[in-house]
């Protein structure tokens, strides 16, 4: 099971906060971050019930990236997944799938949940090497924050106890290969238009892939001689 940090980005409500709370002690989680929230008063404890050890070490922030500092991973949140192949921003595996793919590796993950109202906006998606949905029915497809909350919790937590740990490659190790990838294109003289959105497929892909540190390396060995082969056929030509 890799280390958790829950993320709450600008919560409205400290009632909410403290259900979340609760549902993170009901599943093992004890690291809670809370950007620029409300104030908590005595709602957010009164919810949170047994949980209230989790709002008494939770760590408040003003910016986004500074609750990302120091994550192997960061999995964002969203009730409203796109129905385009080609919108990589909002192209969501389910809670499940999210469990299946990373309970069983080791590591620091952050998962980012939205404001109750608005969710999580695109420039803070674009910080997010996973995106996450719920599926839920058509009649109310939002679900509370809590209740979101709650339900990936609960995967993370049932898969975890039975999968075997993987350590997950590190977030400066799938930089170096997102940087491989694209150094690859550039020697591949590959359609400039395109570099950007292949460049941002590809990193979803990765991240989805949850590489563990040995996948990572071979995946870049592959290419960085790949990189070397095309440079030196085109040196040759010349």
């Amino acid at each position: 099971m890799p280390e958790i940090v829950v993320i709450l980005v600008e919560p409205k409500f400290p009632g909410n906060i403290g259900s979340v709370a609760r549902a993170m002690s009901n599943f093992g989680l004890d690291k809670l971050v809370l950007v620029n929230p409300c104030e908590l008063g005595d709602d957010a404890f009164r919810y949170a019930k047994h949980g209230r050890f989790v709002l008494d070490k939770a760590r408040a922030v003003k910016r986004l990236d500074t609750a990302l500092k120091g994550l192997d991973m960061v999995i964002g949140t969203t009730g409203r997944p796109t129905d385009s192949d080609k919108k990589f921003l909002r192209e969501p595996i389910t809670s499940r799938q999210l469990a299946e793919q990373f309970s069983n590796k080791t590591g620091k993950i952050g998962i980012l949940f939205g404001r109750e109202d608005y969710g999580l906006y695109n420039d803070e998606l674009r910080n997010c090497d996973v995106l996450v949905t719920i599926p839920t029915h058509e009649i109310n497809p939002i679900m509370n924050l809590s209740h979101a909350c709650t339900v990936v919790f609960y995967e993370l937590y049932a898969h975890g106890r039975k999968a075997r740990a993987k350590k997950l490659a590190k977030s400066v190790e799938k930089e170096a290969l997102n940087r491989i990838f694209a150094e690859l294109l550039d020697e591949i003289a590959y359609s400039q238009h395109k570099k950007a959105k292949t460049r941002i497929m590809f990193r979803k892909i990765v991240a989805r892939a949850g590489l563990s540190t040995w996948e990572f390396h071979t995946l870049a060995g592959v290419f960085t001689r790949a990189t070397k082969s095309v440079s030196r056929l085109k040196a040759g030509k010349r």
